[in-house]
């Protein structure tokens, strides 16, 4: 009797069921994966095919859950040969080329925000968002609030259209010795020489920490040891240009100026300007605070010469944290910043009522994925929504762990998680690296690495320029 009155009860349950969906029509739930059986979105990279690491190793759950299919193109993606790709990586510094050449599409606002769910009162008719005050944002699993200030606001947008998503970020970090800091016999010959041991706030005291360690056998082996190491000279990476325009950005970003590198009335550059030429002078007093040929390094030495174990310092891009670990505990801070200020208005160097700190992006702000201009349809809703799930909170999230080409996050609740792979740099304290990222990106004011039509040349004449400045040249 049991299983009887069991499958007279499921098949009053299957009746209901049927009858129900005669009268009313059922819908998909909110949330639901769009479908895009039969469509197939190619992706390439533009320059470095490296980036497509993380869509190859994740992109299964979205041809799973969408029906559709990846397309990879393994050799890198010219601008000749950008329009054969449905969706693109690549860095934000060439944003401005891919504009010029008018291949990528701006992606709307309400794909990537949230609609405003209608507040009902109960037994009155439902009202538009204008005039309910209790609508609210529906839910919003790409979390694009979520996504860090720069990003939002800066660095994906380009004029006043949103131009990519983003894929990755970059920053610059000082990395350190601990027990350089720490050892009491240093703290004590700082103290005497009125030095705090400690990351510097400005680039003044950067100078005089570099200096102090330089020649000093601030590890206790018996040998003299250098105070710093950074890119000085012409390197692939432009993390000599990076450091040098970060500098620059301190004594020079005014906060009551949108310009930095070009006049924004007049694009007369900048460049030969005050801020530019004292943070040049700067950089070049450093080479007698490094190891030497200091002035020839590019990012390989420069990290090189800080694993040997023998140098006190570094500046360098903070994803690349699995090059800094030599055996000893390694500490992380922000870029330091000024307490003197450039007016660019009155031309006249001022004492701001803070230190002046922005922070400066790399490679236009990092790595980006953009939509190819022309699609439509389904096609270009497939590569939109494929671009979104690249970049979104779950998938950037392992994503950036990838060893083969590593990012920084850019979502404000992942820079509190720590290293992406802590396992590959065992010596590097997470927390403060966590804490110098997180400071970066959210500084009250952010300078975005050139992304301007023809950007590379532009940093190339100036990577020219500093090194011909290190050579003897007046900055």
């Amino acid at each position: 009797m049991r299983k009887w009155r069991t499958t007279l009860l499921g098949l009053i349950a299957v009746l209901g069921a049927t009858m129900t969906g005669c009268w009313q029509e059922t819908k998909p739930p909110e949330n639901a994966s769009p479908s895009f059986r039969g469509v197939t979105v190619k992706v390439g990279a533009l320059d470095e095919a490296s980036l497509l690491a993380g869509v190859t190793a994740h992109g299964g759950e979205w041809k799973a859950s969408r029906e559709g299919a990846i397309a990879i193109r393994e050799q890198p993606v010219t601008l000749g040969t950008a329009t054969e790709v449905d969706v693109l990586l690549f860095p934000g510094d060439r944003l401005g080329d891919l504009i010029d050449a008018d291949l990528q599409a701006a992606i709307p606002n309400e794909a990537v925000m949230p609609p405003v769910r209608e507040a009902t009162v109960p037994g009155e008719p439902s009202r538009s968002a204008e005039t309910a005050g209790e609508a609210k944002p529906a839910e919003d699993p790409y979390d694009f609030m979520g996504v860090a200030a720069p990003y939002r606001d800066q660095v994906t947008r380009y004029g006043n259209e949103r131009m990519a998503l983003p894929y990755g970020g970059s920053a610059l970090v000082l990395v350190y010795r601990r027990d350089a800091f720490e050892r009491e016999a240093n703290r004590t010959a700082a103290a005497d020489k009125g030095i705090k041991l400690e990351p510097p706030k400005t680039w003044g005291q950067l100078d005089a920490l570099a200096q102090f360690f330089q020649g000093r056998d601030w590890d206790g082996d018996g040998q003299a040891d250098h105070g710093i190491s950074l890119v000085l000279g012409v390197d692939p990476e432009g993390l000599g240009n990076a450091t040098f325009l970060a500098r620059s950005a301190s004594l020079g970003q005014h906060p009551d100026q949108f310009s930095f590198l070009f006049d924004s009335d007049k694009m007369a550059p900048r460049i030969d300007a005050e801020p530019f030429v004292e943070a040049l002078g700067g950089l070049i007093a450093l080479k007698a605070a490094g190891p030497p040929k200091l002035e020839t390094f590019d990012a390989a030495a420069a990290r090189q010469a800080f694993r040997t174990g023998k140098v006190a310092m570094l500046i360098d891009r903070a994803e690349r944290a699995a090059s800094w670990s030599h055996g000893k505990p390694v500490g992380v801070a922000a870029l330091p910043g000024s307490e003197r200020l450039f007016d660019p208005a009155s031309r006249t160097w001022t004492t701001p009522p803070q230190r002046n700190a922005p922070s400066y992006l790399p490679h236009g702000g990092g790595w980006l994925v953009g939509v190819r201009k022309g699609l439509s349809g389904t096609p270009l809703d497939a590569a939109i929504d494929l671009a979104k799930y690249l970049s979104n909170p779950d998938k950037s999230d392992r994503i950036r762990a990838e060893r083969a080409f590593p990012m920084l996050p850019f979502r404000a609740a992942q820079m509190g998680e720590g290293l992406p792979d802590p396992a590959s740099s065992p010596d590097v304290d997470t927390r403060l690296w966590s804490e110098a990222v997180g400071r970066t990106f959210a500084a009250a004011q952010t300078v975005v690495g050139l992304r301007i039509p023809g950007a590379d040349d532009y940093l190339a004449e100036l990577a020219e320029g500093r090194a011909a400045a290190l050579g003897g040249t007046a900055p």
